[in-house]
């Protein structure tokens, strides 16, 4: 006998917390797709195979549904940064090891790339509200200029490169291409979104960065 709609809510809300993975990972393909003014409640209870009762029960509304997407895909790359230990690497190669992590990070997260578009469209209000991203953020912007002034110190590096303006370089050489892909290819007659362009870029990005960090490329 198939369980009524009531039933299988009540099952479900024995496991809250999978319910609310499920729901989280609905509200990120909806949100991505849609933004915030065009995502709907119920497709994404449709998604998460709930009732969207249960989507009011665990987050109030969707609102806080949509804060609770952007604190999950901020503290998500920021752990993978975390992962790189950069603290622990040569500087040269932890430079090396970041452009790589943020091209490969977004180039297999676009879903992290279509909500912040979508955020910068609605002139960062919910990010505003959510100081704990920049809580998260700050530490990760400390390791990059701790990178730069070892690299520095070692005769690797120029000095005084401001971190931020470095990290948001990296940022948009590696995601510029994918935000306008489409365009590009139109623009210039050739598909950038094949696998062996996509390498020649990650390379390309490389290169710049490394380039604009050196010693040696400065006084040339």
């Amino acid at each position: 006998m198939k369980k009524s709609s009531a039933s299988q809510t009540s099952i479900r809300s024995r496991d809250p917390e999978r319910t609310k993975g499920e729901i989280l990972t609905a509200a990120l393909e909806e949100f991505a797709a849609h933004g915030y003014d065009g995502a709907k409640v119920q497709k994404i209870a449709q998604s998460a195979g709930c009732n969207p009762r249960l989507i009011y029960h665990y987050f109030d509304n969707k609102e806080c549904l949509y804060l609770a997407v952007l604190r999950h895909i901020y503290a998500e790359i920021r752990a993978r940064e975390e992962e790189l230990q950069l603290e622990a690497l040569p500087p040269d190669q932890a430079i090396v090891r970041l452009v790589k992590l943020t091209f490969d990070y977004f180039q297999g997260n676009t879903v992290f790339l279509s909500i912040t578009r979508s955020e910068n469209l609605l002139g960062g209000r919910f990010i505003a509200q959510m100081p704990e991203i920049q809580k998260m953020s700050a530490p990760f912007l400390d390791k990059i200029s701790d990178v730069l002034k070892r690299g520095h110190a070692d005769g690797l590096f120029r000095a005084r490169i401001d971190a931020l303006q470095l990290y948001v370089s990296i940022v948009a050489l590696s995601a510029h291409h994918i935000n306008a892909g489409h365009t590009l290819s139109a623009t210039f007659g050739r598909d950038i979104s094949g696998e062996e362009w996509r390498h020649e870029r990650r390379q390309h990005v490389v290169d710049m960065i490394t380039s604009a960090v050196s010693v040696a490329e400065s006084t040339s």
